[in-house]
């Protein structure tokens, strides 16, 4: 015990300073766990979906108190994955920064417009077929469906935390386009009264266009009911952990009603990313994909125009809402381009990052601040009654690892011992009653990865497993 206290001394006089370029600075090699999926939900058609996520770790940081980050990407709620290129570069950087980082796919779809006609100049390359919607409520409802399925995940991921060694307290959300409107809603829809109309049970939505059907817009097994989509917090991963998180980033995204922005005591922060050449979302406040249809389509009738869309508030909307707020405006940092020129923006690729580096450093400083804020520091994140987790680990054993059937657990003064699968559920728990050792029976639990908690009078160790 003596050399416990000894290395639990030295960790303890490391400077704080050291662990500001925590979450920040890229440190290490990252891991990943793909197609991990978080749960079912109907989708706009009546059909069941399957939700999947990536999951990326920093490799042998010596944290057991990351921040995770769940990331939403784009497509106008018809399309785009989290396979997505810009996603993919910015998990990897964040893993490589510290964080956990959860890719996440959500329900996509809407009901489609009963008058479409691909017009002669026009091909799939510049126009998305798909976008083509029956009506404006088509949004509102595929933006509240995906907001259900993002707070779901975020309760995922805090399920995870032992699995993934994370901080439940210092969740965030980002996303782009859709995936921004989805990561705000996410973050500020708390009350039920900001559920849309639109969103509670309405008329059935038309018959589609028959020739959507040639470019895959609409499924085999098609309902054109539109039932009442539920509570605001969905319906996965519900009882245990909430769906707040400390932060959330938009990259030209935006909002279709400001008062979602109430101050409250545990309020976001907001990182938002917009340029005025964007034609797909206003970044002040227009109807989306209406500069494109009206600026670009409409010069010399390329494509049919996007009919229907709502009007939304892009980032420099929220901006100049968050200055009017003062001093009860959230925490924010706008990295507005004003660089809007009327009908002559159609081919600037202003619906895109500028510099994807310089944006991801300024998201994650902001955040990391927050971070900081709330006591979470790697440096003695770990520490449970003067002793740090590394230290703890080095007098646990754990074997036969793999194992068919018993595993022995060897450790001073052990109170408790979890086994825990990979969905963060505890499936077998034992009060050790401050033995030194144990042995027990797992051959009767299904084969797989699990985690073993060990509670000591020192501290906690949690080690994974593979039952064969």
């Amino acid at each position: 015990m003596k050399k416990i206290k000894l290395i639990f001394c030295i960790l303890t006089c490391v400077s704080i300073a050291k662990s500001q370029t925590a979450y920040t600075t890229s440190q290490f090699a990252t891991d990943s766990l793909m197609n991990v999926v978080y749960g079912t939900a109907v989708d706009y058609a009546g059909n069941t979906d399957t939700l999947l996520l990536d999951i990326y770790k920093p490799v042998d940081d010596s944290n057991c108190l990351r921040p995770v980050i769940v990331l939403v990407h784009g497509g106008a709620w018809v399309g785009g994955s989290k396979e997505d290129y810009d996603l993919v570069y910015l998990t990897r950087q964040l893993a490589k920064k510290g964080w956990v980082v959860a890719n996440i796919n959500y329900r996509l779809g809407t009901h489609k417009a009963t008058n479409y006609t691909m017009y002669a100049l026009c091909n799939t390359s510049i126009s998305e077929p798909c976008g083509y919607i029956c009506d404006s409520a088509e949004v509102y409802r595929a933006n509240f469906r995906a907001m259900q399925d993002a707070k779901g995940a975020i309760r995922f991921m805090k399920s995870r935390h032992f699995i993934d060694s994370s901080d439940v307290n210092n969740v965030f959300i980002a996303g782009e386009s859709a995936g921004g409107f989805i990561s705000l809603a996410a973050a500020f829809t708390d009350k039920l009264s900001e559920k849309s109309l639109s969103c509670y049970a309405i008329a059935n939505a038309p018959a589609p266009d028959p020739d959507l059907a040639t470019y895959g817009c609409i499924p085999s097994a098609l309902s054109l009911s539109r039932p009442d989509l539920g509570s605001i917090d969905g319906s996965l991963h519900l009882g245990v952990y909430d769906a707040k998180v400390k932060g959330v980033g938009s990259v030209f995204g935006g909002v279709f009603d400001l008062n979602m922005f109430q101050q409250t005591a545990d309020t976001p922060c907001v990182y938002m990313f917009h340029q005025g050449s964007d034609v797909v979302v206003n970044y002040i406040y227009g109807t989306l994909l209406g500069r494109l249809s009206w600026e670009c389509y409409a010069q010399s009738n390329i494509c049919q125009t996007y009919y229907f869309y709502p009007f939304a508030y892009g980032n420099e909307g929220i901006r100049q809402y968050f200055v009017a707020l003062g001093s009860s405006a959230p925490i924010y940092q706008a990295d507005i381009i004003s660089n809007y020129s009327y009908m002559n923006n159609c081919y600037s690729n202003g619906h895109s990052i500028d510099n994807i580096q310089l944006r991801l450093q300024n998201m994650v400083h902001l955040f990391a601040n927050k971070i900081f804020m709330s006591g979470n520091n790697p440096q003695i994140n770990c520490s449970m009654n003067g002793i740090s987790e590394e230290t703890i680990k080095n007098y646990v054993r754990i074997f036969p690892n793999p194992t068919t059937d018993k595993l022995t657990i060897e450790t001073e003064n052990m109170q408790q011992v979890e086994v825990i699968n990979v969905r963060g559920q505890i499936i077998y728990l034992i009060k050790s009653g401050n033995q030194n050792a144990i042995s027990f029976d797992i051959s009767a639990i299904p084969k797989g990865i699990y985690f073993i908690k060990v509670i000591t009078d020192n501290g906690v160790a949690v080690e994974k497993i593979v039952h064969e």
